[in-house]
């Protein structure tokens, strides 16, 4: 687990820090430079990249994280075939987006003409963008298995976010038009891709060789079968969760997919320990199980779940203390996402604090079943969806969302725990959600600051020092009291340092 906390460390400051200019990009730049439908725009064309990436690779990421222990133990670097044939599989896979779009082509059109025209006008630029950000995709797999995941989270999380602050200025100041803003902003993920295959050549991580090996031909009919079940379990996963902007955009138009959005970015921001933390666990999963290391396997599981519950309760409370103020620094007809933040978030909450449930399926011989229970979520989640938006706005998306998050996550907990007689939960999570209400009853009643800004910063602090302080004073993880105890002891021994000179 010392290797997840350490590595997980650096990737969420990167991740946060990308989050913090994100934040800037949507909750301030894009409402106010940008019309509602020119930001949506955007907006969709992520969602839709989002679930493109598994079909478009065929599932070789998850392949290569789950396969890639075998390969290191059998095979010389240089030999070392796996990421090339991914490669030459997710060019297929994108072979069949673009075969797909023309098939497609007269109901794609039906369904987003009418309330989306500005989505048609720009379609073409799904393919240069789909394209990079897929192939970005696999070799951010391909890194992780290496055990490199700094990299990769501050090209995605930082680098793209920065250059889509000064394309947003450039746009808006009219040095670029529209339409060359959605150019560059299609070619992001080129140039990160670029970066990304420059640095593992120079560490000599990559090599491409086309020579079948003897790990490829003894493996490759269980790497077929696995890439194309965790393809359709990953695109049901990843369809539940994006469907609803699909469904608004077609239903009631592109500008509600803008306020939408909104809602999901500020959600999004509870999951990012869970991204750095799957990040580098994964592999270290897979490896785990070739070893048939169950004690290994449930402690990650175990202290992974606690580690994301903690994390998660801290920011779903922290947003949902300042929600009206964060609300006050967009345009007024975005507070209509108000109360889907709310049920998103705690989806969101729900989703973390069950653990590593699908990476911990998807390495284990079990990996079918991330297949049938996403199958699950995605036939629960596009009804309730279709019905409950229709009914309650985009608040229906919320409700579909922790619904089906529910049910979803609880039928994995049960079938883990049937099947290893593994439970995420322990004595220290009912703790850690006792500590998080009291904080947040604490900063709650607080009177309001005489501005937004100031409003935050005292109630945020007030809720940050009751509830970290209650972390560590009641010792509800030994991973967070053992690293906030080396950060004292290099702060005093830097200051003592100091102090002597």
């Amino acid at each position: 687990m010392g290797v997840v906390k350490h590595q997980s460390l650096k990737s969420t400051v990167l991740i946060y820090f990308g989050f913090l200019v994100g934040g800037i990009n949507t909750l301030l730049l894009f409402p106010h430079f940008f019309s509602d439908d020119e930001f949506a725009l955007t907006r969709l064309f992520l969602d839709i990249g989002v679930i493109l990436v598994p079909f478009c690779t065929l599932s070789t990421g998850p392949s290569v994280n789950r396969f890639f222990p075998y390969y290191a133990s059998h095979l010389k670097e240089k030999d070392n075939d796996l990421i090339s044939w991914a490669f030459l599989f997710s060019l297929l896979g994108f072979f069949l987006f673009v075969l797909a779009t023309f098939v497609f082509h007269n109901w794609i059109l039906r369904e987003y003409a009418a309330n989306s025209p500005l989505f048609i006008s720009y379609f073409y630029l799904l393919y240069p963008y789909v394209f990079f950000f897929s192939l970005f995709g696999l070799f951010e797999s391909y890194s992780g298995s290496r055990h490199q995941t700094v990299l990769p989270n501050f090209l995605k999380e930082v680098v793209v976010r920065v250059a889509t602050t000064a394309l947003v200025i450039a746009c808006y100041l009219h040095w670029i038009s529209f339409t060359a803003f959605m150019w560059l902003f299609s070619l992001l993920s080129g140039f990160t891709l670029v970066i990304l295959l420059v640095y593992l050549r120079r560490r000599k991580m990559l090599h491409f060789t086309f020579r079948m090996s003897n790990v490829t031909r003894r493996l490759f009919p269980r790497m077929a079968v696995y890439s194309l079940s965790l393809l359709g379990a990953t695109i049901f996963s990843l369809l539940a969760q994006n469907i609803g902007s699909l469904i608004i955009s077609s239903r009631q138009g592109l500008k509600h997919v803008a306020y939408l959005s909104i809602a999901y970015y500020i959600a999004t921001l509870i999951q990012v320990p869970q991204r750095s933390i799957a990040g580098i666990a994964t592999p270290v999963l897979a490896q785990s199980w070739k070893e048939r290391d169950m004690e290994k396997i449930g402690e990650i599981y175990q202290k992974s779940s606690l580690l994301q519950l903690i994390a998660a309760l801290f920011i779903f409370l922290a947003i949902w203390l300042n929600i009206d103020n964060i609300f006050s620094f967009l345009p007024p007809s975005y507070s209509v996402g108000k109360y889907a933040v709310f049920l998103l978030g705690l989806s969101k909450v729900i989703d973390m604090g069950t653990g590593l449930n699908s990476q911990l399926l998807s390495t284990s011989r079990w990996w079918r079943f991330d297949l049938y229970s996403s199958g699950i979520l995605l036939a629960l989640s596009v009804p309730l969806n279709v019905v409950l938006i229709e009914k309650y706005g985009l608040d229906g998306t919320g409700y579909a969302a922790l619904l089906s998050m529910f049910v979803f996550n609880t039928v994995r907990c049960l079938f883990i725990w049937k099947k290893f007689g593994l439970l995420p939960f322990t004595a220290a999570t009912g703790k850690a959600i006792l500590i998080a209400i009291s904080a947040w009853l604490a900063a709650v009643w607080l009177p309001a600051a005489p501005s937004a800004l100031a409003d935050i910063c005292l109630r945020g602090a007030l809720f940050a020092v009751v509830f970290i302080g209650g972390i560590l004073l009641f010792r509800v993880s030994g991973d967070i009291n053992s690293t906030a105890g080396a950060m004292l002891q290099k702060i005093l021994s830097y200051l003592f340092r100091s102090h002597k000179q």
